[in-house]
């Protein structure tokens, strides 16, 4: 996930992708599954927006805003743009583009670092056979 690797380059933490146990390491940062939600684009595509909130745990509430907060300069700091990664963790010059940024207190020691992002996609398009060649046939109408 290149957010997560994103944040874990930034924060020295333990990283959980998905559940997170009750039995932590702390410094933590959590990234459970992102919200999706999907809309009509056009007549071509349509929109999925994507909210994902990463979970950030310190020993306390100050350190715990000031790991989030940090986190969140890191990724306004590019234009709001953090890399995408291929499955071998290799740059593909390709990037997710966060549209909005949220922080708030979650818990006890817990930040929670709200991050939305939206894709637009094609529809599948029907393909069909091609004309290669047209042969129009006239004829002409006598005055007879």
């Amino acid at each position: 996930m290149s957010i997560a690797s994103f944040c874990g380059e930034l924060i020295s933490a333990e990283l959980y992708i998905g559940d997170v146990p009750e039995e932590k390491t702390l410094p933590a940062l959590a990234f459970p599954p992102p919200r999706i939600a999907d809309s009509p684009g056009n007549l071509v595509s349509f929109r999925k927006t994507y909210t994902l909130v990463i979970k950030v745990f310190e020993e306390t509430d100050s350190k715990a805003f000031t790991t989030a907060d940090s986190i969140a300069d890191a990724i306004r700091a590019p234009r709001y743009r953090i890399p995408c990664l291929a499955e071998d963790g290799a740059r593909t010059g390709e990037f997710i583009r966060i549209d909005k940024l949220d922080l708030q207190m979650g818990g006890t020691g817990e930040a929670q670092l709200t991050l939305e992002w939206s894709r637009q996609i094609g529809f599948e398009r029907e393909t069909y056979e091609k004309v290669n060649t047209v042969t129009v046939t006239e004829r002409m109408k006598s005055d007879a």
